[in-house]
């Protein structure tokens, strides 16, 4: 009898010593990943640890799989690998910390479970906290689950978050430490058109430059402009109205450069945010402005006391009785493209981004019309055959957004 036990401990002590090797070779290697903060590849690395015979006894394994789980937002996992931790520790100073993370998680945490009308269905998920949560690293926790369920999540989706208060696509639960919260969505809150019905009323304030280009504008220089807008959502869609002031100058032959501060417009837009993940919204917009550009060059000859005006390109090398700056007026559509930055991703966050816009300027000069002949300062009186002109233009503007 004693010689079959021996027989059965020595053919099995081989195998548990090749399972050792493997359980501290992925034990290193999780290591390294945490180092290099690839948590998700230290993970797959102690849990194939933890499957092994001699990896189940591994105070180290499941203690760093529970630190693991927990910078992966998953504290539910981390606190069950934190208490087999206590259970496996040789040391009381390794069963006194992995008990105490154990107890915190458990005194803090709870358990939420989003779910849909239907089975199998999937969602981008908004998350908002609606009570006061003091704790630093909490917040941060928070507000780290709120940019990853931003992505598209398959229903039930299930997160243990800190006890409180908390939002889920407009919808209110709350979290009960230890406990499990379950809340269903309706149809309505579902999908992108759920996500949609989330978005606020903004405030954005933008500046940047901008540029005309054609042979007809040639003498404008880029510009300083400032844009206030308010965005409104309705439905699926976001509808903006904006004013824009350009300080732009243009080049005055023989004097040099001139500003004009009548430059501004006003317009609208039109478009959709879309969720890609993360803390950024992309909003692509089609727009109209209409307003004034000065700086309008125009040659001019006499004819019976009045000025007949045209396009310098035309003049040739013609002498002109006068040179005209003429503020035009311009029909601008545009398309544009927004980036915004927001905290935790949300709706109700001020938000940090960039607009890039291109545009195309209609626009006519008014005819007839008075015009101050800038080299001496004198008014005169003119028309023009073709008030017409036209220029292509791109702006970039640094956006800021606030809700309210």
């Amino acid at each position: 009898m004693i010689a079959l036990w021996l027989l059965l401990i020595g053919g099995m002590t081989p195998a548990w010593a090749q399972d050792a090797g493997q359980v501290d070779h992925h034990i290193s290697q999780a290591e390294l990943f945490i180092k290099k903060d690839w948590y998700a590849d230290a993970r797959r690395e102690l849990e194939a640890a933890v499957q092994l015979d001699a990896g189940r006894g591994s105070f180290q394994a499941h203690w760093l799989l529970a630190q693991v789980c927990y910078e992966l937002l998953d504290a539910e996992s981390a606190g069950r690998y934190a208490r087999l931790a206590a259970s496996l520790a040789a040391e009381p100073g390794q069963a006194a910390a992995a008990t105490e993370l154990a107890d915190a998680l458990e005194r803090t945490f709870g358990v939420l479970v989003v779910d849909g009308p239907y089975p199998g269905m999937a969602s981008l998920l908004q998350l908002d906290r609606t009570s006061t949560l003091l704790a630093p690293d909490l917040k941060k926790f928070v507000d780290r689950v709120a940019l990853s369920w931003r992505q598209r999540n398959a229903l039930p989706a299930r997160i243990a978050l800190p006890a409180g208060d908390y939002l889920v696509n407009g919808h209110a639960v709350t979290v009960k430490a230890g406990k499990e919260a379950r809340v269903v969505l309706p149809m309505s809150a579902v999908g992108s058109k759920g996500f949609a019905a989330l978005q606020v009323s903004r405030v954005e304030f933008s500046v940047g430059t901008g540029m005309m280009m054609s042979g007809r504008v040639d003498n404008l220089r880029p510009s300083l402009d400032v844009q206030v807008a308010v965005t409104q959502p309705i439905k699926r869609w976001l509808i903006g109205a904006m004013v824009d002031y350009s300080v732009r100058s243009y080049v005055v032959d023989g004097i040099g450069p001139r500003v004009n501060p009548t430059a501004f417009t006003v317009g609208a837009r039109v478009g959709q945010e879309l969720m890609i993940g993360g803390p950024l919204a992309f909003r692509p917009s089609i727009g109209y402005r209409y307003g004034y550009v000065p700086g309008i060059a125009m040659d001019c000859f006499e004819r019976a006391g009045t000025y007949e005006c045209r396009d310098p390109r035309d003049t040739g090398n013609a002498e002109v009785d006068a040179r005209v700056y003429a503020v035009g007026r311009a029909h601008i559509p545009f398309i544009e493209l927004a980036v915004d930055w927001r905290r935790a991703g949300r709706t109700t966050a001020a938000g940090l981004g960039v607009k890039v816009t291109v545009e195309e300027a209609l626009g006519n000069v008014p005819t007839p019309a008075s015009a101050t002949v800038l080299s001496d300062g004198s008014a005169i009186d003119y028309t023009t055959d073709d008030p017409r002109w036209s220029a292509t233009g791109y702006r970039m503007l640094a956006n800021f957004s606030f809700a309210f």
